[in-house]
């Protein structure tokens, strides 16, 4: 394939804007489909312990903050827009505006899960970044949870054809950023999102160049984690039993777990 129409369906908040912004430095993007998502900053729940609330302000003020550092104030990308919600991303007008686009490769990042009638017109190369490596980190906060198990070498993100099941298509790509002493929990998302973008654009220069992506199916096992397993309580782990060190200690072999067998096209 020569001849690349780019479409992105995502979020709208930063780390998403980040990746599409990045990509389009390098490629035209010829539509994009962005979701509003929810606020960032959660509200604190009821009923915390002073412990508990105090970890909870710490993880989200944080998440904040670093996401300012690292992804700035990325604007929408320079394109026609269609701008939705999750009630309405499956729509006939979502289907309306893709077909006036008809785009050949679709990136996805951000948005919530695709059906029909929308998933039905997408192409066969409909790329969902999933931060996570799937299969053993499926599903939601799958950032999070690598550092809760104390893996933080299995944060990462997984390129993978989209079907009807969350995040379960075929693997085209996975990549793992570089760790380093005193990245925090946010440090490690944050630069997922950037690597993944860089590798996303080396990915498009394959297909520019008239190659082909070489596809895996997921094999292994995993959980798909729901919004609903996380509670503010696991947060004692990355604060208060290792005060957001998990890394360094990782790093300097306190912690063990072995390397991630990658997916890679290059």
């Amino acid at each position: 394939m020569n001849r690349m129409k780019i479409m992105f369906i995502g979020g709208d908040h930063p780390r998403h804007l980040y990746y599409i912004n990045k990509i389009q430095e390098k490629f035209e993007i010829a539509g994009a489909i962005i979701q509003h998502r929810e606020n960032i900053s959660l509200s604190i729940p009821e009923n915390l312990s002073e412990e508990d609330e105090k970890n909870f302000i710490r993880h989200f003020e944080t998440r904040k903050k670093k996401e300012i550092q690292y992804f700035r104030n990325p604007k929408l990308p320079k394109c026609p827009i269609h701008d939705t919600t999750s009630e309405v991303l499956n729509s006939i007008e979502s289907v309306k505006f893709f077909k006036k686009i008809e785009p050949n490769i679709v990136l996805i990042f951000g948005s919530t899960l695709i059906k029909d009638p929308l998933y039905s017109v997408l192409p066969f190369d409909s790329i969902n970044l999933h931060l996570g490596i799937s299969p053993r980190y499926r599903g939601a906060a799958t950032l999070f949870w690598p550092f809760y198990f104390l893996e933080p070498n299995y944060a990462g993100s997984t390129f993978h054809h989209i079907i009807s099941e969350p995040d379960a298509g075929s693997v085209i790509h996975q990549c793992t950023p570089v760790l380093s002493n005193e990245d925090g929990i946010h440090d490690v998302a944050c630069k997922t999102v950037i690597t993944s973008s860089d590798e996303m654009i080396k990915l498009l220069e394959i297909k520019k160049n008239g190659g082909v992506w070489k596809n895996f199916k997921q094999i292994g096992t995993g959980k798909n984690f729901l919004a609903s397993d996380f509670k503010p309580e696991h947060l004692r782990v990355i604060y208060t039993l290792f005060d957001d060190k998990i890394v360094d200690e990782y790093l300097k072999g306190k912690l063990y777990s072995k390397n991630p067998k990658l997916i890679r096209q290059f």
